[in-house]
């Protein structure tokens, strides 16, 4: 089975508009027959939507190979993407190409399939640390998720980006932005992490962020890229 990454070199390279994006540059999602569908190509986005009596929800994360379809989030108006990386790069095709590529191409809709699979299963898991970890583990749940997501190892440790504002996370989290920064500091001064850089962070001792989290094996199943040593933590 082809993975997405070898699907979309080639049927939809030729239908694709590349869009390169800034930080908090918004991509607007229609409810319509003609509908923009957008492929993460680069960096880290959000799919957001206005809540009443709040200012935003952060409904996911967005990584590299991810597909966006109105149709296929709540039908909440004003829906979008934001772009939470400084550069990024997304494919946007219109929805009657891609469904022709499907109807057409057995290989390509089994991979579409595989990938929308792997986006509601991290949905879901999504619900359950929020739903059911406090919000220190929350927060190094999603940690955990970013740098097995955009980590790499360093002699002093793994750096990972953290792209997402306190606001950001807190709308993702479901927590105030007050009580995010708290638990932050918290992190900081347990030596789980330490700012390394614009939007970078560096955790020297992954293992011990991993105890913090109840759920961090399931978030290695989701997001783990490949065996690392930041995985062996996880057992």
């Amino acid at each position: 089975m082809k993975n997405v990454a070898d699907v979309v070199s080639g049927p939809l390279e030729a239908h694709a508009v590349r869009v390169a994006t800034r930080k908090r540059q918004r991509l607007a999602l229609a409810f319509e027959p003609d509908e923009s569908v957008y492929l993460i190509r680069k960096g880290v986005f959000l799919t957001r939507a206005p809540i009443p009596h709040t200012r935003h929800q952060v409904l996911s994360l967005l990584y590299p190979d991810d597909f966006v379809r109105a149709s296929a989030l709540p039908p909440i108006e004003g829906l979008e993407i934001t772009a939470a990386s400084e550069t990024g790069e997304v494919w946007r095709l219109r929805w009657p190409a891609v469904k022709s590529l499907l109807d057409e191409r057995g290989y390509f809709a089994h991979g579409i399939a595989d990938r929308l699979a792997d986006q509601a299963a991290r949905t879901t898991l999504h619900n359950a640390v929020v739903a059911g970890l406090t919000g220190d583990e929350r927060v190094a749940a999603l940690m955990i998720e970013l740098a097995l997501r955009t980590g790499r190892e360093t002699p002093s440790g793994l750096l990972f980006e953290m792209p997402l504002s306190r606001v950001d996370i807190a709308e993702h989290l479901a927590l105030n932005a007050d009580t995010v920064s708290r638990i932050v500091s918290r992190m900081r001064a347990k030596g789980l992490y330490s700012p390394a850089g614009r939007n970078r962070l560096l955790c020297a001792r992954f293992d011990a962020l991993v105890r913090t989290c109840p759920l961090a094996s399931a978030i290695a199943r989701m997001h783990a890229p490949a065996e690392t040593a930041a995985v062996s933590a996880l057992g």
